[in-house]
């Protein structure tokens, strides 16, 4: 630094003769850059895209975009149907017309209550088509929290399948819903199933008309337009409210907006590295689950590949559907890789000749439950496919997190998706890292995360959380760690975490153990309320053996148990049920098996189209209405937990009320009296 003449004399007059010691110029403040994530090295050598360019688009468009490059191309098949993506646009744009005609208007919400179906598709494009908003609820929820969802979000259209006539009714009575429009899978019947059909409609027929206006959707589209108004897009807007309640049951509505479901549709398609218009992607999974509606539905439409649809899961159904159309996708969950490889086996064990699949099912990706090394690889030595699992939850969109197909690592969800940040948070100090290697809390931070809970500002503040640089991340109430090369292993739920004498206990852990045992084919692991150690850890094995049999396999589990495990780790208690309570999407419930012995699991049945063809399933007890349909929230990919007593999360700047409850509404549309001020 050189100094002027007059400072140095001044300086030296200051301090009389003694030498003027040097001046050091002051050194700018050099940031030094943080260390990049060891995730991204791997992306790189998968060819996969760190950063992605996002469409500047609406959902609505996209179909568009498809059917003006591949408009020939098959869209749907559906039971020997098929709609070409030229069909597909026609047949959205005239529903959207006529939704138009019931008074849909850009921003209002449209009640969806369908299962797998074409119907469903249409209906789902054609609602983004006029800028209106999907309330995505699924035929699997219960009368209540349907009641629930209307009370919430005030639709004035709803859209649900003629076999649940009753039911929708009954949850619309006294709402703001003034039209229900029915949809019959009727027509998609053979003439055996189609008597079947019609004895369930004659059995859940109903009556009582009440104010609502009853609408077949068939005589809907005879008066309405070939096309709908022109709606300019809006990306920031909300596109769906997606239901998820966690295993708490706290029913929520996660804000998906067009922009973030994008997003998620871009980074899925670079982790399967889609072909356009060349794809077959098998569609299982319901739509109305938020796993299923991004990669069997949007990301199908996106990539403008044939959609293999299935309205109900059945492993000789899928078996002979992936044989005859040959898929090149499936999105899949554990326990349908399960029941896939059981029936290849079973036909492999009657005829070595049997048991294949044909060429061409390159990529199955398994999310909703943790994915056991085993299932992978017999279903792999099976198929010849590759079975990747991926890790999400509703509240982005869903994927955060997936093994690369060439680098699938067993036990491990993978790795963030491009554009995706995670971190390890201390349990009890969400603002602090955990050490290297340690468990702790996960954290997502990406364009996929949701814009909030509808109407709930005080969920919204306890999940997102924003950093000192401005930042929002989403807690997932997940406990996992991340290896040295950036791939995540999740370690148990938060909430599922056990406390035995002041000691940690991750039930996964102890699930891993019981399963080593060849007479334990599912097993979940709780904590249960202990006077003395604050809580007990409970073994719950399925199926259960003969009672003379169970304390002797009750002590064989215990010694396995002391053999890997610590001894705080080891189960005080060991309960046998004939099967595990699960969700539709076959996610444990562990909420029942906090509460005690359990009865034995009853599976939530989609209503069967083809009433007449009895499934195997439980008996219906008697005196049972046949219209009920078993209690169950949907929109659970990944399960999330957040109680509404959990203490608030202490973040560096909260977000304002103001903040939170912008997404919530566009401020348009009819005032409604549900007190929480939202059109």
């Amino acid at each position: 630094m050189l100094l002027s003449f007059d400072t140095v004399w001044r300086r030296w007059w200051r301090n009389g003769d003694r030498a003027l010691e040097p001046q050091t110029a002051e050194m700018p403040v050099t940031r030094v850059p943080p260390t990049e994530a060891p995730w991204l090295s791997h992306l790189d050598l998968a060819g996969i895209p760190r950063h992605l360019v996002y469409p500047t688009t609406t959902l609505g468009r996209i179909l568009d975009q498809s059917a003006d490059r591949f408009g020939n191309a098959e869209a749907i098949l559906y039971n020997d149907h098929r709609w070409t993506y030229r069909e597909l646009l026609a047949a959205v744009n005239r529903m959207a017309g006529g939704f138009a005609h019931l008074g849909v208007r850009r921003g209002e919400r449209v009640l969806l209550v369908l299962p797998n179906c074409p119907e469903f598709v249409i209906a789902f494009l054609a609602i983004l088509k006029l800028g209106a908003v999907v309330v995505n609820a699924g035929p699997l929820m219960g009368r209540d929290d349907l009641q629930s969802v209307i009370g919430m979000t005030n639709p004035r259209v709803a859209l649900g399948l003629d076999l649940q006539a009753a039911t929708l009714h009954s949850a619309c009575a006294g709402s703001t819903v003034e039209h229900l429009v029915y949809v019959s899978l009727q027509t998609y019947q053979p003439v055996l199933k189609r008597l079947g059909y019609q004895i369930k409609l004659w059995q859940n027929r109903d009556a009582a008309a009440g104010g609502v206006q009853h609408t077949l959707l068939a005589d809907l589209l005879t008066r309405a337009p070939a096309r709908p108004p022109t709606v300019e897009p809006d990306p920031n807007s909300v596109a769906v409210l997606q239901a998820t309640g966690g295993t708490t049951g706290t029913l929520k509505l996660a804000q998906l907006t067009h922009r973030s479901l994008l997003a998620n549709i871009m980074q899925v398609t670079a982790l399967e590295t889609a072909r356009p218009g060349q794809e077959r992607v098998f569609a299982v999974l319901p739509m109305f689950h938020v796993y299923g509606l991004t990669l069997c539905l949007l990301t199908a439409i996106f990539n403008a590949s044939t959609i293999i649809l299935m309205t109900r899961f059945s492993a000789e159904e899928m078996l002979e559907l992936i044989r005859k159309h040959r898929p090149t996708i499936c999105p899949i969950v554990p326990a349908i890789c399960d029941e896939i490889s059981d029936l290849l086996q079973k036909e492999q064990d009657d005829d070595p000749t049997l048991g294949r699949l044909p060429r061409g099912l390159r990529l199955c990706i398994s999310g909703a439950a943790p994915l056991p090394r085993e299932t992978a690889e017999r279903f792999h030595k099976l198929t010849g496919a590759t079975v990747v699992e991926g890790y999400g939850l509703t509240e982005a969109s869903p994927v955060t997190h997936a093994c690369l197909p060439n680098d699938v690592r067993p036990g491990s969800i993978g790795i963030p998706m491009p554009d995706t940040r995670a971190r390890i948070a201390d349990l009890d100090d969400p603002m602090r890292d955990a050490p290297a290697g340690e468990p702790g809390e996960l954290l997502i931070n990406g364009p996929q995360i949701m814009a909030g809970y509808f109407a709930n500002p005080e969920q919204t503040a306890k999940v997102l959380l924003r950093d000192l640089h401005g930042e929002i991340w989403l807690r997932t109430g997940d406990v996992a760690r991340m290896d040295g090369d950036g791939f995540f292993y999740l370690l148990d739920r938060k909430k599922d975490m056990i406390i035995r004498a002041g000691m940690k206990v991750f039930p996964v852990k102890v699930e891993r153990t019981l399963r080593l045992h060849n007479r334990v084919k599912d097993v979940a692991v709780v904590g249960r309320a202990d006077p003395h150690h604050t809580e007990a850890v409970v073994a719950v094995i399925s199926p259960a053996p003969p009672a003379s049999e169970q304390g002797k396999l009750a002590d064989e589990l215990r010694l396995l148990c002391r053999e890997h495990l610590a001894p705080y780790e080891v189960p005080q208690i060991f309960e046998f049920v004939e099967a595990l309570p699960r969700s539709a999407l076959g996610k444990l419930l562990k909420r029942e098996l906090r509460k005690g012995a359990v009865a034995a699991a009853e599976t939530p049945v989609l209503p069967d189209p083809a009433g007449a063809i009895p499934r195997e399933r439980a008996a219906e007890p008697a005196g049972k209405a046949t219209n009920q349909i078993p209690e169950s929230i949907a929109g659970r990919f990944k399960d999330l937990i957040h109680d509404d007593d959990a203490e608030a999360y202490p973040i560096a700047r909260p977000l304002s009320e103001a903040e939170i409850t912008a997404s919530n509404g566009n401020g348009k549309g009819r005032a409604h009296k549900n007190g929480n001020g939202h059109a």
